[in-house]
């Protein structure tokens, strides 16, 4: 039976609320959905207690919630010690509140600082379908592809990390040092480790890849885990951790040439893949529609453009244009 509480503080302090917040102990999830439905109270306080946590999460880098936990424990145990010297108390009541209280404390210092030397950083970007090229501060050359960010701090020093961070779909073409200095670029749930070599990434979501064209690179994953690329190789990063599968090259880079491939591609896939370029949502017509394949290059030099082309493979019917309130497709009536 949970106990009772009157301040969001007193559930931070609880490991089971802590554990079913970050989804790291079984059964605890409900017991605490259960307290919450029961009281519109409870569950105005949990949401009070999780936009407190939510403070000290920081989008750019998953931390694995066992290392959280361990370092929370770490944390609780300092406090109490420092407290009564080597004699350590239970935590309850006003203390436990006041060991939370030091943990968001520490916590949401910690995430403001980040922000702040973060928000210093320099930006590229890229708007819907639009193609960028830029050269980084160590002469790396980088192509965007449409709907990108590429984030990174200025001052580069020799020798050390060069890093940056995207979100959309890049490709990099990056530059020895003399130094042999690392570049580092930061994905969801994956960092991609190189000196000097050409490879692809992609950062959406629901979509995290990385493509291999020349030289090597070591990828490291969330979780810890490590793979070696070698020119070629393709790797999806997904619920089975970092997964090596077959591709063809030419079209993962159809994009720089302001193309699309397809092969057997379902059609919600390119859905998608619209929406990621250019910001529209394509309607399908209904389901039978929706289990088409699409095979073909398809011109992507703007919306219309591509349209256009889909309806000239002969299978589909483009209804309605982007500024008359939505785009439908229809597969026309005997398409395979």
């Amino acid at each position: 039976m949970l106990d009772h509480y009157s301040q969001p503080e007193e559930l931070l302090a609880d490991d089971s609320f802590l554990s079913w917040y970050f989804k790291t102990g079984e059964g605890e999830a409900g017991a605490w959905e259960e307290w919450m439905a029961a009281d519109a109270r409870n569950k105005a306080l949990a949401l009070q207690a999780v936009e407190l946590l939510e403070l000290t999460r920081l989008p750019e880098r998953k931390i694995p919630a066992e290392q959280i936990r361990q370092a929370s424990d770490r944390l609780l145990a300092g406090i109490a010690d420092a407290a009564k010297g080597s004699r350590r108390l239970p935590f309850n009541g006003w203390g436990r509140m006041m060991a939370a209280a030091c943990l968001l404390v520490v916590l949401v210092t910690g995430v403001l600082l980040y922000r702040a030397y973060r928000s210093h950083a320099a930006e590229i970007r890229t708007e819907y379908g639009q193609l960028g090229e830029q050269l980084l501060p160590d002469g790396t050359e980088v192509t965007m592809n449409a709907n990108s960010r590429l984030k990174y701090m200025p001052g580069w020093q020799a020798g050390a990390d060069r890093e940056v961070w995207v979100s959309g779909e890049a490709f990099f073409h990056v530059v020895k040092t003399p130094e042999k200095s690392r570049f580092i670029v930061h994905l969801e749930d994956c960092d991609v480790i190189v000196t000097g070599t050409r490879f692809n990434v992609v950062n959406r979501p629901g979509h995290e890849n990385i493509m291999l064209q020349e030289g090597a690179v070591m990828l490291h994953a969330s979780d810890g885990k490590e793979l070696n690329l070698r020119p070629g190789d393709f790797v999806i990063v997904g619920k089975k951790g970092l997964e090596k599968i077959s591709a063809r090259p030419d079209s993962l880079m159809a994009w720089k040439d302001r193309r699309l491939f397809f092969y057997n591609t379902p059609l919600p896939e390119l859905v998608n893949v619209v929406y990621d370029q250019y910001g529209v949502r394509l309607h399908l017509a209904d389901d039978s529609t929706a289990k088409k394949t699409v095979t073909g290059i398809l011109r992507n030099n703007n919306l219309e453009e591509l349209l256009k082309t889909l309806e000239m493979t002969k299978e589909f019917e483009v209804i309605g244009k982007e500024d008359s309130g939505g785009i439908t497709i229809v597969a026309r009536p005997g398409s395979n």
